[in-house]
């Protein structure tokens, strides 16, 4: 069991003076269990699995020990073209994250010649430029993602390894997973097998089938927390409602609940892009100036990326709100997030407590909330209990601030946004397919009709999950809304409009010329089946006549075996009367 909080001259390792200094000067006046287990062994000798709450203080229990660890070694080891630590996450967020609290802690080293470090992710620079830093500054802390790091790792002319002496995995169940299999097993082969080895995150434990490819040697495990994976500061909560109902019951909230940072989970980059747009407009119509939206998510730059967090960390002029996938469900700690909100449960179970996770971090209050569906969904909460996860029904009566009408409207103002609401609509069933615990969240028994309410559909896309599952009740031709002038609906843009109006020529052109050889066809088709009966009709005249001539032949063959046998009778008759002539003329003789 890991000691309770203590204050830091308790711990068991003397920590360097100016590193105590630092860890005072910036507010951390006691350790968290977590730091007070995991210091002392991983500063040493040790290799180390730490599975913790997430906000519980992990960060720091890998940075102290790594910069332990250089400050103790060997000047003969730090080297140029060397580095001698590796921190490695799954995130360019997290990563930029974990340079950050090693920055804050080493400006305090009194030394000249201080430690170096280098981040290492996609985006920012080029894998070139990575390199001449590299040379140039001589880093012994390097910060990075596996895929920058695998193809980092293979210039192995400029970048030598064999000095590396710890090896962190920040996120480490993620880390491991298929996904980063090939850049991880590249840098594992990268790295000298002499060497410390530390994997840290919230869910390590599912990931201990993979704790051999580490190099790991009789590793200390340390779990704080695991019973159900959640700090004691932290509210969990679900509302169940119909998806066409999210919207406003979101914004109800929002508007209702006190706080100062919330991060919102939607599914997909596509939804976070288009539902971005539409509540910048539902802020304005409804006056509800004091929420202030961003929106981050894979697909964006990196820069912007950047940029985003940077802007929401440091707005405290309203609430905060950022719109967001599961790129900020991991490791990002933002000061000051007291709600979060998930309009959809994650398709893996494990990334559920990793979202509620950015919120009630070292012993803030925070509450985080799911969304779930009417109907098979409410077994979710079920799942999630078997998993020891309590969650507790919100009890909130929203008030009415969203009306579809103005959804509609919006959307109405220019095409583009039903394009970008269909990506995002089809992106979503697309995602809820994938979902992992496919006995609750089943296409079968999905309710289409409101989720397209929701993203505010005027005509469904034709996809087979609809004409599948909704059958009698897909709309004639998609349209929700008859009413509505689908001909007449334009794109706000010129360009994309005339293209529009070419296409629609090109269309209703080649539909003409389809309707033609349709009916050209249909023409053939019938010309044919009459030619089919005319020669059936002649085929059976032959027949007839055949039948006809066969009779006519059998008549005069019986007319002809008639007279036949007349001639005979009578060449009969003409050899008895010759016989008895010449009887007669005999007797005379001899007379």
């Amino acid at each position: 069991m890991p000691p309770s909080s203590l204050n830091w001259d308790q711990l068991e390792y003397e920590l360097t003076p100016w590193i105590k200094d630092a860890i005072s000067s910036l507010g951390f006046e006691s350790m968290t269990p977590v730091q007070a287990s995991t210091i002392p062994l991983f500063s040493q000798n040790k290799d180390v699995i730490v599975e913790a709450v997430t906000g519980s203080g992990k960060t720091l229990a890998f940075v102290i020990p790594i910069i332990e660890r250089i400050m103790k070694l060997d000047p003969v080891l730090i080297q140029k073209r060397h580095f001698n630590a590796v921190i490695v996450s799954p995130t360019r967020e997290l990563s930029l994250q974990i340079e950050k609290v090693l920055q804050s802690v080493l400006k305090f080293n009194p030394k000249e010649q201080g430690i170096r470090t280098q981040v290492l992710v996609g985006g920012i620079n080029s894998i070139d430029e990575d390199l001449r830093t590299f040379q140039k500054t001589n880093p012994q802390i390097i910060v990075a993602t596996p895929g920058r790091l695998s193809e980092f790792l293979k210039f192995s002319n400029i970048v030598h390894t064999k000095n590396c002496e710890v090896l962190v995995l920040d996120e480490a169940d993620k880390l491991l997973d298929l996904n980063f299999e090939k850049e991880m097993n590249n840098i594992f082969h990268s790295l000298p097998k002499q060497k410390r080895v530390g994997l840290f995150s919230a869910t390590i434990l599912n990931a201990s089938s993979e704790f051999h490819k580490t190099g790991m040697r009789n590793p200390v495990k340390i779990v704080v927390n695991s019973k159900n994976h959640k700090p004691k500061t932290l509210k969990l909560n679900y509302h169940i409602l119909k998806p066409e109902n999210k919207i406003n019951d979101l914004f109800a909230y929002l508007d209702t609940f006190h706080f100062r940072k919330s991060i919102i989970y939607f599914p997909t980059c596509l939804s976070v892009d288009y539902f971005y747009s539409l509540f910048k407009q539902l802020t304005k119509d409804n006056n509800l100036n004091d929420l202030k939206f961003y929106s981050l998510h894979g697909k964006l730059k990196t820069n912007s990326r950047i940029k985003t967090l940077e802007k929401f960390d440091s707005n405290n002029d309203s609430k905060s709100i950022l719109m967001t996938t599961d790129v900020a469900a991991r490791g990002i700690d933002i000061e000051n997030v007291d709600l979060v909100i998930q309009l959809d449960p994650p398709t893996d179970p494990d990334v559920f407590l990793h979202r509620c996770g950015r919120t009630g971090r070292a012993n803030n209050v925070g509450q985080a909330i799911v969304f779930l569906n009417e109907g098979r969904e409410e077994d979710y909460i079920d799942f999630l209990q078997v998993r020891q996860i309590e969650v507790y029904d919100l009890e909130f009566n929203p008030r009415q601030i969203i009306k579809q009408e103005q959804i509609t409207k919006w959307i109405l103002v220019d095409r583009l946004r039903h394009d970008q609401a269909i990506r995002a609509y089809v992106s979503f069933i697309r995602y809820y397919s994938k979902h992992s615990a496919s006995s609750i969240f089943r296409l079968q028994s999905f309710n289409y009709l409101s989720l397209a309410k929701m993203y505010g559909l005027i005509r469904l896309p034709r996809m087979p999950e609809l004409t599948n599952y909704l059958k009698d009740q897909f709309p004639k031709d998609g349209y929700l809304d008859p009413s509505i002038d689908f001909s007449n609906y334009k794109y706000l843009d010129e360009a994309k409009e005339l293209k529009r109006i070419e296409e629609e020529k090109e269309q209703a052109k080649r539909a003409k010329k389809h309707e033609k050889k349709h009916e050209k066809n249909k023409i053939d088709e019938n010309s044919a089946w009459s030619k089919k009966v005319q020669r059936k009709v002649n085929k059976e005249e032959r027949n007839a006549g055949k039948d006809i001539k066969k009779r006519e032949l059998e008549l005069v063959s019986s007319d002809d075996e008639h007279q036949e046998t007349d001639w005979k009778d009578l060449v009969r008759q003409s050899k008895k009367e010759k016989k008895q002539k010449k009887e007669i003329m005999g007797d005379f003789d001899d007379l």
